[in-house]
């Protein structure tokens, strides 16, 4: 996935009302049906705020346009001036990434900076939700809607406001006392609210490795589709938590071509979006993807993933529109007759994730409710995570009444009962 580094911003004032995209979208589905919802004002990618302080805030173009604007003559080089990146803190003369994404420089992990969340939630008092969840657990019984009520709908920024405050009031950390008061399904949700978005997925890239075989589609989630200074915080966090390399625990659960491709995206050398799109580069990755699976008897594994693990989300956009341009087949289908296993679901991911998220998503959140029984945990990971991006939440929820005709919140009410239920709900809504 690429996360926006400020990824406490306040997505809520740029939400849409309605959704004007159906024109489009039926034009797309015409050429390729799938993954072609693209919204019309792009939403924040999601990322850890940590990095915010590190010097660096690339501007991010609209998620369809890969190449920079340019006249129909042909493709121009050079990116217009609203996507000249690196700033002024950045080497003058940075190394070709698009061309040799392995030469990268690794960033060394940077602990995470105390950040002004009062800056980033500046109109939020916590003093009434402290005392709410106060009267909620205290005595005999919980009060689970009061908690729902109070932590559903919470920004990270305002969860670490009020973590200190309730602790400062009760004598207790907000995590030991929900951990206490509550139980199920309801807990797990409510601890990874409280948790935020780095700490909930260092706790679940640990779940899915602990114990016998390896959540597969967890780590997908949490590993894949990162971006670089994400990938560096996540290890970083990892390894000051559980005392070992996070890049050590997932070789020793996986094993050949699959172990290779999570050792390429773990290496945190992946093209950066702030590149402007090569045609050159994507017209090459084209030919090497087809020469790799269709062209030949058997699968290059290896020379596969080290494309799709090491190219940016806009460069594969491209790469997967040219695919089917030139042979007549989407790239996910490629990858789905060549491939088997967890190799299959992870590069099917990283390109689905690429050519369209809010469409990914809303996949992914079906295949936890999907067939006999739900994947509660999976349910429950996935829908933490989308509801601290409210305007991706927005599109999602669109992308999949497009693709399953139906209502994602009902779909979810279906599967889930009681207070889990309300949580679910609360988030999504």
């Amino acid at each position: 996935m690429s996360y926006n580094n400020n990824y406490y911003y306040d997505n809520n004032q740029n939400m849409q009302q309605g959704h004007p995209y159906q024109q489009q979208q039926q034009q797309q589905q015409q050429q390729q049906p799938g993954y072609n919802y693209q919204p019309q004002q792009p939403y924040p990618p999601q990322g850890y705020q940590q990095q915010v302080q590190q010097g660096y805030s690339p501007q991010y173009p609209q998620q369809q346009a890969y190449y920079p604007q340019q006249p129909q003559q042909g493709y121009q080089q050079q990116p217009s001036q609203q996507q000249l990146y690196p700033p002024p803190t950045y080497p003058s003369q940075p190394f070709n990434q698009a061309t040799h994404p392995s030469s990268a420089p690794t960033p060394q992990f940077i602990p995470p900076i105390q950040n002004d969340y009062h800056a980033q939630a500046p109109h939020y008092n916590p003093a009434p939700d402290v005392q709410d969840i106060i009267k909620a657990t205290k005595g005999f019984g919980t009060d689970e809607k009061t908690l729902i009520k109070v932590l559903a709908k919470k920004t990270p920024a305002e969860i670490e406001i009020l973590k200190p405050a309730f602790e400062n009031v009760r004598g207790k950390s907000l995590r030991h006392v929900i951990d206490k008061e509550t139980s199920g399904n309801l807990r797990e949700a409510l601890l990874q609210i409280v948790a935020g978005p780095l700490g909930a997925d260092v706790e679940n890239v640990h779940h899915a490795l602990d114990g016998a075989g390896t959540n597969e589609c967890m780590l997908n989630d949490v590993v894949l589709s990162r971006t670089n200074a994400d990938l560096n915080t996540l290890k970083g966090i990892y390894r000051q938590r559980h005392g070992r390399p996070l890049e050590k625990d997932i070789a020793d659960d996986l094993s050949m071509s699959t172990k290779r491709l999570f050792e390429i995206v773990l290496n945190a050398s992946r093209m950066e979006e702030w590149i402007p799109v090569d045609p050159n580069k994507v017209n090459n990755d084209v030919q090497d993807l087809y020469l790799a699976t269709q062209g030949r008897v058997g699968t290059d594994e290896l020379l596969v993933c080290s494309i799709l693990a090491s190219r940016s989300d806009a460069h594969l956009r491209a790469v997967a529109d040219q695919y089917y341009a030139r042979y007549s087949k989407k790239l996910v289908q490629v990858i789905d007759s060549e491939f088997s296993g967890h190799m299959k679901k992870a590069l099917a991911y990283i390109v689905k994730c690429a050519v369209n998220k809010p469409t990914c998503y809303a996949e992914m959140l079906e295949n936890c409710m999907a067939g006999f029984g739900t994947k509660d945990k999976l349910i429950i990971e996935r829908v933490v995570r989308y509801h601290w991006d409210p305007v991706m939440l927005v599109h999602m929820k669109q992308a999949y009444k497009n693709v399953y005709g139906k209502d994602l919140i009902a779909r979810v009410k279906g599967e889930t009962s009681g207070d889990f239920e309300r949580l679910m709900v609360a988030m999504l809504s």
